[in-house]
């Protein structure tokens, strides 16, 4: 479903998927039954479970959105849409109700892998890349590693002055800042993915991009 549906620049056929469903349903409805919390011992190892919840998060913003399309495709243009969608609306997972942000917040970031926020794709154009590979235990690092390079190399992400005095960023390092380890650790991040610049990102004002959340159709 994902080498079909996403684009090589991440965006996603939703009509396309909107008119073909029956996949994304069945993998949603395995979801709503089967968890890492449910049925620990179908998930041993930490690159199973974290693959198993990078995968659903996913899933379940693909499936609302292709769900609702395109009736819904600018649901999160305001901060009540956002708010509604992230933090109010519920999703059966391994047999239990829970949010977006619940899953984000319990089960992915708490891993303590800052990594993963270039991995989970919230459908908006400032988003990661949402990629047309599905993670799994043996490709989780190369993915990982991966992912944050590629978000980290484009210049919507990150974006150095000429004089290397100001860096612009994705909010994503201003939201979850404590996730890299404060304002050091970002900095210290960004200079292992941009070896290059790593002196300038060491010292460089930090400046944020403005957020874009429309939605990440290939339509557009």
């Amino acid at each position: 479903m994902l080498r079909r549906y996403v684009r090589a620049d991440g965006r996603v056929d939703y009509a396309g998927l909107h008119a073909n469903l029956a996949a994304l349903n069945r993998f949603v409805n395995e979801l709503a039954a089967v968890s890492p919390d449910s049925n620990p011992e179908l998930f041993p190892t930490r690159e199973a479970k974290l693959a198993y919840w990078i995968n659903a998060y996913n899933a379940l913003v693909l499936h609302a959105f292709a769900t609702d399309y395109p009736a819904k495709r600018d649901r999160l243009a305001g901060k009540l849409g956002q708010f509604s969608f992230f933090y109010r609306r519920k999703f059966k997972v391994g047999g239990v109700e829970r949010s977006l942000d619940d899953i984000e917040s319990r089960s992915i970031r708490s891993v303590g892998d800052p990594r993963i926020h270039f991995s989970i794709v919230c459908a908006s154009e400032s988003c990661p890349w949402l990629s047309p590979e599905a993670y799994t235990p043996e490709n989780l690092e190369r993915k990982l590693e991966a992912e944050t390079g590629r978000f980290l190399a484009q210049d919507r992400n990150v974006k150095l002055s000429s004089d290397g005095a100001k860096v612009e960023l994705s909010m994503i390092f201003s939201w979850f800042a404590k996730d890299f380890g404060g304002e050091s650790g970002v900095r210290r991040f960004l200079g292992k993915y941009r070896p290059a610049d790593a002196s300038a990102l060491a010292k460089a004002r930090f400046a944020y991009f403005k957020y874009d959340w429309r939605l990440n159709d290939a339509a557009r």
